[in-house]
């Protein structure tokens, strides 16, 4: 027995070793580190401080303390970041650090200088986005020759963007001048709808497929069946957004179908941007909080014209601007079936693709802003036309219709600028 003892202890005392060791181990993997002053672990903020794109230089309350991507042990609290890359607009943000809790800064640098390239030569008229954000058509009617004006159709693929030239889907004729059309997209962006002369007495409408070329010999004018079409097109974006409304809370469900019009999900469909037409409260704690959730200021008190973004994942409202409440009623039946895809016909705030930010758009440059209302970045100031500026769907440009031609008399052309 006197023998077993000492190997006893010698088990007993390794395993309290090894439970200890385990111990500090989650501790300090949950960000806790020792303080000799107050001979204990204290726990501290994780701050994740990464950035798109790498390496850029990191000052935190305005001293220089690393690059990213890297994280840092902080004790909570309240600190001034700022993210800078030599060539990119700096980002700044004041983030609140939490023990034990990961904190991300996940800056987004845009390039300080625009690299505008021109993506068509012979005009563009009336360019319009499709609802699946891949392509655009544009009407030409200033071409060398009368066989390549009509209607163009711009594919905005993810890669090898440069070499996709616009591709001609239909020819403008004496009977039909594509430039003075009403341009509307099916929601399946799979048709074109060309309208001439709306409201007339001698009102036509052709439906084009956006795949191919489409001869006008065989198109037939569909005026008298346009408003079972427009009514299917409708309830097919009704259903869709009948899926969305399901996964928000009550009221904001309410707000959304009573009290607010323009409501357009982000691309992940976890933030919703609204413009509020009355006035409202949103309760508090709607949903659950979410760890490490933010701590910029929001507003829960909506006003008319209020133009909004609400998390659906941190219960969160932000307001990012107010605009003049335009009554979709008094639009046309087209109008308003552009008006569910394609926000810039009602207010000046669209999506970015990555869900985190939006392009506001005013008459004299286009900025992108995070959707919590902070970093707002001006991408591009000069002359632009129609207000009309469009994401690529990587994000990775922008499409803007502008005239840089110096006072000529020439149509603006579409012009994408680098954002990477």
């Amino acid at each position: 027995m006197p023998r077993r003892t000492p190997r006893l202890l010698i088990v007993i005392s390794a395993a309290i070793g090894i439970t200890l060791t385990t111990v500090f181990a989650i501790k300090l993997a949950k960000g806790y580190r020792p303080s000799f002053k107050k001979g204990s672990l204290q726990g501290t903020g994780l701050l994740a401080a990464n950035s798109f794109p790498r390496g850029a230089t990191v000052f935190i309350n305005d001293k220089l303390t690393t690059a990213t991507d890297d994280t840092l042990n902080l004790p909570p609290g309240e600190y001034h970041l700022k993210i800078a890359k030599d060539g990119y607009i700096s980002w700044e943000k004041t983030l609140q650090l939490e023990a034990e809790l990961v904190t991300q800064t996940n800056a987004r640098l845009f390039p300080a200088v625009p690299d505008l390239k021109p993506l068509t030569f012979s005009g563009t008229l009336n360019p319009t986005p499709s609802p699946d954000g891949q392509k655009i058509a544009f009407a030409v009617n200033n071409a060398t020759t009368e066989a390549k004006n009509g209607l163009y159709i711009l594919e905005l693929s993810s890669t090898l963007f440069l070499k996709s030239a616009p591709r001609q889907i239909v020819r403008n004729t004496g009977k039909y001048d594509f430039s003075h059309s009403q341009l509307t997209w099916s929601p399946d962006s799979s048709e074109l709808l060309a309208t001439f002369n709306l409201a007339e007495t001698n009102e036509a409408n052709l439906l084009l497929r956006t795949n191919t070329f489409n001869d006008l010999e065989d198109l037939k004018d569909v005026t008298a069946q346009l408003p079972v079409t427009l009514n299917q097109w409708n309830e097919f974006l009704d259903r869709n957004q009948q899926d969305l409304f399901k996964e928000l809370p009550d009221f904001i469900q309410y707000i959304a179908t009573a009290s607010a019009q323009a409501v357009y999900f982000s691309p992940d469909e976890e933030k919703m941007l609204y413009t509020a037409t009355d006035s409202a409260q949103i309760p508090e704690e709607l949903i659950p909080s979410l760890p490490a959730s933010s701590t910029q200021p929001e507003t829960r008190q909506l006003e008319p014209g209020g133009i909004y973004i609400y998390d659906l994942k941190e219960d969160k409202n932000f307001q990012l601007g107010q605009t003049e409440v335009k009554p979709v009623s008094s639009l046309t039946a087209l109008e308003q079936l552009t008006t569910r895809y394609y926000p810039l016909s009602l207010q000046n705030t669209q999506w970015y693709p990555d869900s985190s930010h939006v392009i506001i758009v005013n008459d004299d440059k286009i900025t992108i802003a995070e959707y919590d209302n902070t970093n707002h970045q001006t991408v591009y100031a000069g002359p632009f036309s129609t207000n009309f500026a469009f994401p690529w769907p990587n994000g990775s440009r922008l499409l803007i219709l502008a005239s840089l031609n110096g006072g000529t008399n020439q149509p603006p052309n579409l012009y994408s600028i680098n954002l990477k």
